[in-house]
């Protein structure tokens, strides 16, 4: 069966097969994000060390991950360059699941949770660089945008899930065992669904290895890409301080239980997944850079009221606004970086984003843990996002530029 018809342009069959994968992406998400932090809680866990071990991207990624993408750019198998790695990582990462649900001591828990974060960030960026080597330019927000609204509607799902089953307070023992299935069989589809394609221009079967330096200092001449991962560190080093601790606000700050706790994070997914969606296919038309500056001004805002709400119905208002400017801005993420690198780099800075996310996401830990909620509680980590997401912004629109070639002809400039 062809999945790709004559023009290039990729088939809404394929567009599935990839978005399978991202089912396995929202189980891990919305495990490690909410989920997570109150069994590590119930541990005995410090905030500092939930903080840390709810992260997706760990310290020790910014060393994995940018060799993973390079690695991926400059490897071909029968199978392709990029699903090795998925066909590989993604089982010993469900493995190391499976074995989290019988940990009898934080040590023991803290010791896997790091072994199956680490082969799932080692899967997880030749996915996310697999999607433009299948998907031209003007599809990518599109492809995104349902890959994120999969992703979102699959945490939903689990969240659900889990607080269905947590009404004695406890998360249930077969949680682990869920996301450990879901991994393997998710992108299991995308692995065997989605065969991979050289380059168009790409006739030989050779491979040419690029040393490291040589590619490193390659990737120094894309400088607006260096200048928007530089704006993406700003960014998640404001956001993954909400994360780990948004459960733990809602049960500490606004003194719900923690099963309203994942009620309301499910519903923030579910708000971020439709979002997605219609801004994916809005970046297509105005472009990528405007829908994320749009996204982030929502965001701002959302974390601004966060600082003063005090009721249930306020938290609602906020998680709902929140939604809709985090899932504009997570279906204009990735696409917005391809944009502005030439496809033969796709995995490298695949690996440097993920790199500035592992080193942005502990040092945001440390600070949220060390300087904000010693003073202000949870409700600090408001604050922190407001500030972070404003000084984004305003580095995005003043010294991101896309070029002309690479963004749609109903695009309109924005800057300050």
């Amino acid at each position: 069966m062809n999945l790709e018809n004559t023009t290039g342009d990729i088939s809404r069959a394929r567009m599935l097969l990839y978005s399978a994968g991202s089912v396995g992406t929202g189980a891990f998400y919305a495990f490690n994000n909410f989920v997570l932090p109150p069994v590590l809680k119930s541990f005995g866990a410090p905030d500092l060390l939930i903080g840390f071990l709810s992260s997706t991207r760990s310290l020790e990624g910014a060393l994995i991950q940018p060799t993973v993408g390079a690695l991926s750019d400059r490897t071909w198998t029968r199978l392709g360059r990029r699903r090795p790695f998925i066909l590989v990582a993604i089982p010993l990462s469900a493995l190391f699941f499976l074995a989290a649900g019988s940990a009898s001591s934080l040590v023991q828990l803290a010791v896997l949770i790091f072994l199956f974060s680490i082969f799932f960030n080692t899967a997880v960026d030749p996915y996310a660089a697999l999607l433009p080597d299948i998907a031209p330019l003007h599809q990518r927000g599109l492809l995104s945008g349902l890959a994120t609204a999969t992703q979102l509607i699959s945490s939903v799902a689990l969240l659900l899930l889990v607080a269905s089953g947590s009404g004695n307070g406890a998360v249930p023992a077969w949680t682990y065992d869920v996301v450990a299935a879901i991994l393997v069989v998710s992108f299991g589809v995308t692995v065997l669904g989605v065969r991979e394609q050289r380059e168009r221009t790409e006739p030989a079967p050779t491979v040419e290895r690029v040393p490291w330096r040589a590619s490193l200092a390659a990737i120094l001449v894309h400088r607006q890409a260096v200048r928007y991962l530089g704006t993406l560190f700003v960014y998640q080093f404001g956001l993954n301080a909400i994360l780990p601790y948004l459960v733990l606000f809602i049960t500490d700050e606004i003194h719900e239980s923690q099963q309203t706790g994942l009620i309301l994070s499910a519903t923030l997914l579910l708000v971020m997944a439709i979002s997605a969606v219609v801004f994916g296919r809005l970046a297509d038309r105005i472009g990528t850079r405007l829908v994320l500056a749009l996204g982030w001004a929502l965001l701002a805002a959302s974390a601004v009221a966060g600082v003063l709400i005090t009721t249930l119905p306020q938290t609602v208002a906020v998680v709902l606004l929140a939604g809709v400017g985090n899932g504009a801005a997570t279906a204009a993420n990735w696409p917005l970086l391809t944009a502005l690198i030439p496809p033969e780099k796709t995995g490298v800075f695949a690996g440097l984003k993920a790199a500035a996310e592992s080193i942005a996401i502990p040092l945001s830990v440390v600070v949220a843990a060390e300087l904000f909620l010693p003073r202000f509680g949870y409700r600090g980590i408001f604050a922190m996002l407001a500030i972070n997401i404003v000084l984004a912004l305003v580095l995005l629109l003043r010294f991101v530029r896309v070029p002309p070639a690479a963004e749609p002809l109903t695009a309109e400039p924005l800057a300050v």
